[in-house]
């Protein structure tokens, strides 16, 4: 059986405008998601952020963010004097936010407060969250300085 150049190119033809397509639609299907709904507004604030990414690196490993193995809790722990002493020498509080950010979900998202124990530690009960991947972020402001550490924890 033999099949003319003129059949061949029409089934090629067709298969790929069928793929097409379905790709188009496929594509159309899934939702569309940004990072951030004010993405804008974020980036003009990027020079502080870097800031406050910098500030936090320069206090090393003492800024610590993962998930406890034998609880479903994250841990954290900033050390009370080592983000800045002389704000506290001052007698002023240690403040801060921290999001747990789904990137798959956006409505899993959580924003709560930090509040640090005496000893620069907090534990934060995830029970019923969604397992996989997280981003937990933590910004805080001690004093007259910034600070944002990020780091990606995965939830059994």
């Amino acid at each position: 059986m033999r099949i003319n150049w003129g059949a061949a190119i029409a089934v090629v033809y067709i298969t790929f405008a069928t793929a097409t397509v379905s790709f188009v639609v496929f594509a159309v299907g899934r939702p569309v998601e940004l990072v951030s709904a004010d993405y804008y507004e974020q980036s003009l604030k990027h020079d502080a952020h870097r800031l406050a990414m910098t500030n936090a690196d320069a206090l090393g490993e003492a800024v610590r963010i993962a998930a406890a193995e034998d609880a479903p809790v994250i841990e954290i722990a900033i050390p009370v004097l080592a983000a800045d002493g002389a704000a506290q020498a001052r007698g002023q509080a240690l403040t801060g936010t921290v999001t747990l950010y789904r990137p798959s979900d956006r409505t899993a998202d959580r924003v709560m407060p930090l509040s640090l124990d005496g000893d620069g530690r907090q534990q934060i009960r995830v029970e019923g969250k969604a397992h996989g991947r997280w981003v937990v972020k933590l910004a805080w402001r001690a004093g007259a300085r910034d600070y944002y550490r990020e780091r990606t924890v995965w939830l059994p």
